[in-house]
């Protein structure tokens, strides 16, 4: 497919983004770097955050997960937000991740072919019909809700994610955006929820009609002394004992 590529003023840099004229490439990049969706500035507690993530950076190094990177318009976004961090970038479907891997090349983002799951395992890569940012991972029972893809691939853990970088990083923020993947995610092995200081998640029931899909996380995050802000498509979940 045709694919073009903007010039993006980020800071004191500049940044050259690939994308694919006239598909949903085109809202992702609107939604990051126009109207500013992962902004913490946008919460009344962003400076409280940001100044988590500059304590956290004086002694280790800030940790960021981007699960549905989709193109990579979220993770340069953060790797530029907060430059001391390390951006692991999640992203299944493979045309995705090509793009996702050029756009985030020469940064310190790290990019990884697979699915963010509650375990380890293998799922199936579907098209929902949404366009690029609508792809969907799925067991093979549950592949016949959308059209299979023509692959699977790994699932990967947030709790095997933060073990892999215990040794100089510190969580600080997951951004979860998985097209109604959080059903599974949430559903077992959360124990990273507890370590995790701001996790920002959309919720898919507007899509997934009639399957309670978001079930696992509310009940999941009413059990920790967290807040809850929605802000457009945006859940913004914050530990109330930020350290």
């Amino acid at each position: 497919m045709e694919r073009a590529q903007l010039n993006l003023a980020l800071g004191s840099s500049n940044r050259t983004f690939h994308y694919r004229p006239k598909t949903s490439d085109e809202g992702v990049i609107k939604q990051i770097f126009q109207q500013s969706d992962y902004n913490l500035g946008r919460l009344r507690r962003g400076n409280e955050l940001t100044e988590l993530c500059n304590r956290i950076a004086a002694t280790r190094v800030p940790l960021v997960i981007d699960a549905g990177a989709n193109i990579g318009a979220s993770a340069v976004y953060f790797a530029y937000s907060f430059p001391k961090a390390q951006v692991v970038a999640i992203e299944p479907e493979r045309s995705n991740f090509e793009l996702l891997t050029a756009n985030t090349a020469g940064t310190s983002v790290q990019c990884i072919h697979g699915a963010l799951a509650a375990a380890p395992g293998r799922m199936d890569v579907v098209d929902t019909g949404e366009g690029f940012w609508g792809f969907r991972t799925a067991g093979a029972a549950d592949a016949a809700a959308g059209k299979p893809g023509a692959e699977s691939v790994d699932c990967v853990t947030i709790n095997d994610i933060y073990a892999e970088h215990a040794g100089r990083c510190a969580p600080f923020m997951v951004k979860i955006d998985i097209e109604g993947g959080e059903s599974d995610l949430f559903a077992a092995n959360t124990e990273w929820v507890a370590r995790t200081p701001l996790i920002i998640i959309e919720l898919h029931d507007w899509m997934l009609t009639g399957s309670a899909n978001s079930r696992t996380f509310l009940q999941c995050i009413a059990g920790h002394n967290r807040d809850f802000v929605h802000i457009g498509e945006n859940v913004f979940s914050i530990d109330n004992d930020l350290k």
